[in-house]
């Protein structure tokens, strides 16, 4: 048995760097399913597949337990299935370390006992189907479960003191010796999303309200301080409830909810996620108390891409908090499920912020779980690929978070999904093909490579977004009719954020430019020299001291800042057109429409936008000359305005086609690596293209050379961003 692993992550040449033992390990991981027949890593099939990744170099593992799994109702705790699944891999790979997603939902039976600790919805009853056969403990997370509630403070004690116990157990031996981290998991689908937030609106339960009016009188102290908020004078801190879905799906200017008016929902989803952050982050400083040694700690956190328009639903919105702990070190999530970024000639990009997650010296790990040709998709029976754009797949996904500055596993659900190959074979993994093998060790290799060296990602352009603002705009629930897991929500009361967020990432991913983000909170101390275009994707809420931020310090030296959607309409206490008239100087109004088109043209580039019936549009006025773009009746939908210090610009829909986003760029004086739609990226000294046409290519380094290259069709090829060197490519 190994000697105790001691791992941390600590910022080092500008890189989040999982140390252990004191050894910088790139962060590629292989990781079980939490499927029956491929979940225990003893099994036949598990294990071959564990030793299939050791030959190819990889080192850390990941497995699924659950405290259900680990207890019943009237016995102790018994770690014996942690040991047993930590042993199978060490059986398979001496040396390998291990990362446990440690399920710390309440067992059904706990819930049971507690009906007034469980989550409720504010549109259907919870409810359980019956049990039978083995099962996954989560199939059910996105119905309408049975589940205790993050807000529970009993259920929140059960966890805390359940986790101490297998801390102090599982570090006293042998197994728990190469235990490198633990992950916290809870919520639907242990990604600590509120449970059935697709289709549902939690969380309305007894604990949340009990939850909810603390919470409240913390903040306003009295009736009087409350009813003054929220703008109703019978408003009473015993009496609150959470609210309707109808008052969460209305909408007061646009998208947007009046303060004046909706204070409570907003209210409501600020105590939302607030909660569910502190309770995910004092579990993590229960990890860090208890175990005896250094460990790293992480969770699925910080989603913000790809939440099917339900961010305040179920998404992460407190990030800045979580953000600043010291006891949470790896935010997770899989990659974007959004078809356009997982298809051939998608970017495969994650779900996070990762600029910011990178400067706050946290290490991010996508999950791949992108089907092979082994296999296929188990959720996607129309899922069709071939060994050769497995290579170009494995490869962008892989390494897209690598050059962001962190890592990922591979999440594999090839085992229990079905096989062509069933008669000759059996089950088989995602990856358990030779030349998917040889491409997993190359890109081992080229990515262990980089820590030899400095990071670096030379952005120019930067997207600021704000996910708090979603607690003041309005997203409809899913209907469970005709819904397809990875579609975008249909228009509703709210296309613009949409647009400003997954729109703008997947043209920018394609246009050439290097981009960071950044969260609007950390604009105070970030360095913003290298920046030429700042892009304001959702941050409709702008506070008086983040107005005079951007006009003193950013808004000078020749930059540009655009704006799009409603940015800045409100500030916190009011909203209007007024108020984003006054940060951009560009006249701005707000009118019905009811099948707006918006044409943007730009120096030769063009961009057609169509809505679906949204009842509220911006509009501006400004000079013919000024004018980007108009709405199909010939109002204004996109203008700009140059001073002395700056160019503003304003978008009332967020440009999304790389061509207009590339020609956007150079009006700013931006670098263009690539004038072709590829999905390019540059970063950790690398540079990646993924092309679907593939072609004759010309690309131009920042601090290199200019790359001519013949791209085949369907491929990825990585070079060495000081050399041009291809490191990966295809014949």
């Amino acid at each position: 048995m190994p000697s105790p692993v001691s791992a941390s992550v600590t910022l080092r040449h500008g890189r989040p760097t999982l140390l252990i033992n004191q050894v910088a390990h790139t962060p590629l991981i292989y990781a079980l399913s939490d499927c029956p027949g491929a979940r225990w890593s003893w099994e036949e099939v598990p294990a071959r597949n564990i030793g299939l990744f050791a030959a190819q170099g990889v080192r850390l593992f990941q497995l699924d337990v659950w405290f259900e799994q680990m207890l019943t109702a009237n016995s102790p705790l018994d770690i014996s299935l942690a040991r047993q699944q930590i042993a199978g891999v060490l059986a398979q790979c001496p040396e390998a370390v291990v990362m446990l997603r440690l399920h710390v939902n309440a067992p059904a039976w706990w819930c049971a006992r507690h009906p007034e600790e469980c989550v409720g919805y504010a549109d259907v009853s919870a409810h359980e189907a019956p049990e039978w056969g083995l099962r996954r403990p989560l199939g059910s997370d996105g119905d309408q479960p049975v589940r205790a509630s993050f807000a529970s403070r009993l259920w929140h004690d059960w966890a805390s003191a359940h986790l101490r116990d297998f801390c102090t157990q599982l570090a006293a031996t042998p197994e728990g010796n190469a235990l490198f981290c633990l992950q916290i998991a809870n919520g639907l689908y242990g990604e600590w999303h509120q449970f059935g937030f697709l289709h549902h609106d939690p969380d309305t339960g007894d604990a949340a309200t009990r939850s909810f009016r603390t919470w409240l009188r913390a903040r306003y102290e009295t009736d009087a301080g409350l009813a003054r908020a929220w703008h109703q004078p019978t408003a009473r801190l015993e009496a609150v409830r959470p609210p309707d879905s109808p008052a969460r799906e209305r909408a007061d200017c646009g998208p947007l909810r009046d303060p004046q008016k909706q204070q409570a929902v907003i209210d409501y989803f600020t105590w939302l996620h607030t909660t569910m952050a502190d309770a995910l982050l004092t579990l993590a400083a229960t990890v860090k108390q208890s175990w005896p040694r250094p460990i790293v700690t992480a969770a699925f956190q910080g989603y913000f891409y790809g939440q099917f328009g339900r961010n305040a639903a179920g998404s992460h919105l407190a990030m800045d908090k979580v953000l600043a702990s010291p006891h949470l070190d790896c935010f997770c999530s899989p990659q974007s499920y959004t078809e356009k970024v997982r298809a051939m000639g998608g970017s495969g990009h994650a779900r996070g912020i990762l600029g910011s997650v990178r400067r706050a010296g946290k290490l991010w790990l996508d999950e791949n779980d992108h089907g092979t040709f082994l296999v296929g998709c188990p959720w996607d029976k129309k899922f069709e690929t071939t060994p050769a754009d497995d290579i170009a797949c494995l490869r962008r996904n892989t390494l897209q978070a690598v050059l962001r500055g962190g890592g990922q596993w591979w999440y594999d659900f090839g085992m229990v999904a079905g096989t062509p190959a069933f008669a000759s074979h059996g089950n088989v993994g995602w990856w358990d093909d030779p030349r998917l093998s040889q491409e997993i060790a190359a890109i081992h290799r080229v990515a262990q490579a980089r820590h030899a060296y400095p990071f670096t990602r030379p952005a120019d352009t930067l997207v600021i977004h704000d996910p708090w603002s979603f607690c003041h705009t309005v997203a409809q629930r899913w209907s469970l009719e005709g819904f397809k897991f990875g579609a975008q929500p249909p228009v509703g009361p709210n296309p613009f954020s949409a647009r400003g967020m997954d729109g703008l990432l997947e043209g920018l991913y394609r246009s050439g430019l290097v981009f960071d983000e950044a969260l609007i909170g950390e604009l105070a101390t970030m360095d913003l020299s290298p920046f030429r275009l700042i892009i304001f994707g959702t941050t409709p809420i702008l506070t008086e001291a983040q107005r005079q931020l951007i006009t003193t310090q950013l808004a000078t030296g020749g930059r540009h800042l655009a704006l799009t959607g409603y940015a800045g309409w409100g500030d916190g206490q009011n909203i209007g057109a007024a108020l984003a008239t006054a940060l951009s100087g560009i006249p701005t109004t707000g009118r019905d429409s009811n099948v707006p088109t918006s044409h943007l043209q730009l120096n030769g580039a063009t961009e057609e936008q169509i809505l679906e019936a949204p009842k509220h549009v911006p509009a501006y006025t400004a000079p013919a000359e000024h004018v980007i773009g108009r709405w199909s009746d010939g109002s204004v939908s996109a203008a700009r305005r140059e001073t002395a210090a700056a160019t503003w610009w304003t978008f009332a829909l967020a440009p999304t086609e790389p061509t207009f986003l590339r020609a956007l760029g150079r009006c700013a004086g931006c670098h263009v690596i690539n004038d072709h739609d590829d999905a390019t990226l540059l970063g950790d000294g690398l540079l990646m293209v993924h092309t679907l046409h593939g072609g004759a290519r010309q690309l131009h380094l920042p601090d290199g050379p200019t790359i001519a290259v013949n791209l085949p069709p369907r491929s990825t090829t990585v070079f060495d961003a000081a050399t041009g060197a291809p490191l990966l490519a295809t014949d």
